[in-house]
């Protein structure tokens, strides 16, 4: 099942921060690094200001330059983990491929089996900002939410190729299997992927006999 983009461009994501390149630039984005990892391996509840500017080694005034507020800080890291991972990697996955549609839709667990095996495995960042601002109205949510959803209709884009009646209940369905595995693989259990695959294609299978 596995994908020819997802060897070229690396089968896990790539790690949002490069501490010797954070080094290096400049103040906004030396922040913003510094940030997307602590977030990403701590939550946003539980890492305040202080903390993102003494490790990022930038003054107060200098991070509410850039950004007005801590949460305009999560929004602009949300948006770079977009980048990083959803377009630069989750959706790269099909890119340029021979497979057929079915194929690329079970690479992605094959995918996130081994990002579940990482060291530096944190779990889901749109997911786990999700749970945090607890489905509520605001900004954080809201922009977790989207970038969810973003997700659940590049799935659904794969189901339409591979001519799946209702591809958006059907990418539903797959995203549901991926959240449950991202869970049961931040509490140990890194198979969590292959089990969700195999549900999948069993999906898979009941669509095509549809």
């Amino acid at each position: 099942m596995a994908v020819k983009a997802a060897a070229d461009a690396g089968r896990v994501p790539p790690e949002p921060v490069d501490q010797g390149a954070a080094s290096l630039a400049d103040a906004r984005e030396r922040t913003l690094l510094t940030a997307y990892e602590l977030f990403r391996s701590h939550g946003v509840t539980e890492v305040g200001v202080d903390r993102i500017v003494a490790e990022a080694g930038v003054a107060k005034t200098t991070l509410y330059r850039h950004f007005r507020s801590k949460e305009d800080l999560v929004l602009a890291v949300l948006d770079r983990h977009d980048q990083v991972w959803t377009q630069g990697w989750l959706e790269r996955l099909s890119v340029d491929g021979d497979e057929t549609p079915e194929a690329k839709l079970l690479a992605i667990f094959d995918a996130f089996d081994e990002w579940f095996r990482q060291e530096t495995y944190r779990g889901c960042l749109f997911a786990n900002v999700s749970l945090e601002a607890r489905g509520g109205p605001g900004p954080l949510g809201a922009a977790a939410a989207a970038r969810l959803r973003d997700i659940r209709e590049f799935i659904a884009s794969l189901a339409a190729e591979a001519r799946i009646d209702d591809p958006g209940e059907f990418a539903f369905r797959i995203q549901i299997l991926l959240l449950g595995a991202i869970i049961q693989a931040v509490n140990g259990d890194l198979g969590a992927a292959r089990s969700a695959g195999e549900v999948a294609a069993l999906l898979l299978e009941h669509a095509a006999r549809s």
